[in-house]
């Protein structure tokens, strides 16, 4: 029980501020404080600390402590479930990419249509710096063609992260595309027939369904739920 100490005493913080006691904004005891108050160690008080930050619910400032950030009462309804289709149908599907593209403009949309964070928070000025290092490493600055299997050097760091999920991978394991559909390209040409159904969740990215028409496929859509994913 002791290796989960921690946990109870994040759980008692974060029921306090779901009941709204400890209000969004307000100050938490230092970690020195909440391990006299709980009579735990440092680092039990650390660890529960740092566990409520990962849940997004407090967030440390530079030399002013933690604070409140977050309470799960503020959040809005949950969306409803959609019904699972019954009847099949034919659709149009450009119609609907024309749409989305035609409201892309429009700052005022918040688009799902896109799975890219806003500008403001991306590290520009780092990337930046790493494009030129890039540039100035890389044969020929860059411009010309790497292997099929793409950059070397990425694939080689892909292959040193694949132990975080379990995986012994060697760079010659890897390949690379120039996005998301295309990676979805090759494996549904690898995979399937024109004719063939595939699931899809519902709501999904609609560049998936305008690749399976091209491809000649049928769409089954799934209903997803707002808090376990699955239907």
């Amino acid at each position: 029980m002791a290796d989960h100490l921690y946990q109870q005493v994040a759980d008692r913080i974060e029921q306090l501020i779901e009941k709204e006691v400890i209000k969004i904004g307000d100050k938490l005891p230092s970690v020195r404080t909440l391990s006299k108050e709980q009579g735990i160690s440092l680092s039990t008080a650390f660890q529960a600390y740092y566990h409520l930050e990962r849940k997004g619910l407090i967030e440390p400032r530079p030399k002013s402590g933690y604070y409140a950030r977050f309470s799960p009462r503020k959040l809005p309804d949950m969306p409803k479930i959609c019904a699972p289709v019954k009847k099949v149908s034919d659709v149009s599907v450009s119609e609907m990419i024309t749409q989305v593209f035609y409201d892309m403009p429009d700052d005022r949309i918040l688009r799902f249509s896109l799975a890219a964070p806003p500008d403001s928070i991306l590290p520009g000025a780092r990337l930046s710096k790493a494009m030129i290092h890039a540039i100035r490493t890389l044969p020929g600055g860059g411009i010309n063609y790497e292997s099929l299997q793409g950059n070397i050097d990425l694939r080689r760091q892909i292959a040193r992260m694949s132990i975080h999920w379990g995986g012994t991978l060697t760079e010659d394991d890897i390949v690379t595309t120039t996005g998301c559909m295309d990676a979805l390209t090759l494996c549904l040409s690898a995979v399937t027939e024109p004719g063939d159904v595939i699931a899809l969740e519902s709501p999904a990215y609609c560049g998936a369904f305008q690749l399976a028409e091209s491809l000649g496929l049928k769409v089954l859509e799934v209903p997803t739920n707002p808090v376990c994913g699955g239907s």
